[in-house]
């Protein structure tokens, strides 16, 4: 059910657009957990947000028939359920959508002439499953013709402010997440050896996420993503994407772990850099440049700091210990209901124009990727407070001693 912060914050952002703004209707399931607290696991679920004659804030949805017992009890005003086929006949979502979202336009006193938000932008969708329906031209076409009017509006920026800040409830079910993750990191450093491949560290560590993560109460849903890069391999972890490979753990190979674990849909993301057998002076150095950099960043970050001064105060540590030039990206960037989107707030980056807010929640990840050596990311997840702030992962260590693996 969704908490009254979150309904008192949508309420206001909708009351900023102005009287004639009365709802947002959403497929991104993303967007319809971060409203209504409930997953959807297809991506065909059309959530309608919208304001009541007295202002009140009021959840309508319109589901899969096998999504239906999904939903927390008290989440919506009202539910409608669609078949996209039968054994008579064979649809798909928008137009199965069609009569049922109607209705809830309807229910929802919805008129022609409301203003009426829908999902424009280009972002990266967090999958619930091995394939989502995504909007697209079809489901705006769908709201066109039910509303009749020219009175839609891109609710990107909306959408966006939303996910921003997050609830403490939001807070404590990423904690649930953070913890999950410890134990794929420490399955994933009893699994490191030499000899061993990275595909063997990525399945010992997926097992121990799973197990962890359906061991979580009320946990129904564990996405659980991981990925080993070793010796040169991980210099190549600042890329958009990582990717495991069978390749054999040699002796001082770094060995960087990356972990993105989401429980009922609520993210953390987090990696750790392993060091097989010996590490040399080089990196020893690096690793502890990358502490001193998180160290000086944690100073700065607090209810109202601009983004690129924590960034620059962490970069200038690189820098000043000669890792300037391999630290290849922003300091760090918004979760929670994704793993990774580096445009979700706040973007901790050179080039930011972000003022960092209580409760938004970001990650924090100085590195040193050196090309034909290999690399390493310090990566922690952290929860602005209004007097500094909070250390997610506070629980999981980033001391050497933990990371050099001997054995």
């Amino acid at each position: 059910m969704i908490n009254a912060t979150r309904l008192q914050r949508i309420k206001e952002l909708l009351a900023e657009q102005g009287e004639d703004y009365r709802a947002i209707i959403c497929r991104l399931p993303e967007n319809v957990l971060m409203l209504t607290g409930y997953q959807p696991i297809l991506g065909n679920s059309f959530c309608l947000v919208s304001l009541s004659r007295s202002d009140d804030v009021e959840i309508r949805l319109v589901v899969p028939v096998d999504e239906r017992d999904l939903i927390p009890p008290g989440t919506a005003v009202e539910v409608e359920a669609f078949a996209e086929e039968t054994l008579d006949y064979i649809s798909n979502a928008v137009e199965a959508v069609r009569v049922p979202l109607g209705h809830l336009l309807n229910s929802a006193n919805v008129t022609n002439r409301a203003v009426v938000g829908y999902e424009g932008a280009h972002a990266p969708i967090a999958t619930s499953y091995t394939q989502v329906g995504v909007p697209g031209p079809a489901t705006l076409d769908l709201i066109h013709s039910l509303l009749l009017g020219d009175y839609l509006r891109d609710a990107t920026p909306i959408l966006d402010e939303l996910a921003a800040i997050k609830t403490e409830e939001e807070i404590q079910t990423i904690r649930r997440a953070e913890y999950v993750a410890l134990q794929g990191f420490i399955a994933a450093r009893e699994a490191i050896r030499v000899g061993t491949t990275e595909a063997d560290v990525a399945a010992d560590t997926y097992a121990a996420l799973l197990r962890a993560g359906y061991a979580t109460p009320g946990a129904h849903h564990v996405q659980p993503h991981v990925h080993v890069m070793a010796g040169p391999r991980a210099a190549l972890a600042y890329r958009a994407f990582n990717l495991t490979s069978n390749r054999i753990i040699q002796q001082g190979d770094t060995v960087i772990v990356q972990i993105e674990i989401a429980i009922n849909g609520y993210w953390a993301e987090l990696t750790r850099t392993f060091f097989a057998g010996t590490i040399s002076s080089e990196w020893r150095k690096a690793h502890q440049t990358c502490i001193m950099a998180q160290n000086a960043a944690l100073k700065m970050i607090c209810d109202g700091a601009m983004a690129r001064d924590v960034d620059k105060v962490a970069r200038y540590i690189m820098e000043r210990a000669g890792f300037g030039e391999y630290f290849k990206h922003g300091l760090g960037h918004g979760f929670g209901f994704q793993a990774i989107n580096h445009a979700a707030a706040p973007v901790l980056h050179p080039a930011s124009d972000t003022m960092l807010r209580s409760g938004m929640v970001h990650n924090m990840e100085p590195a040193v990727y050196i090309d034909g050596k290999g690399g390493i990311r310090l990566n922690d997840n952290v929860v602005i407070r209004t007097d500094g702030n909070e250390v997610l992962s506070s629980q999981l260590p980033r001391e050497l001693d933990w990371l050099l693996v001997t054995a």
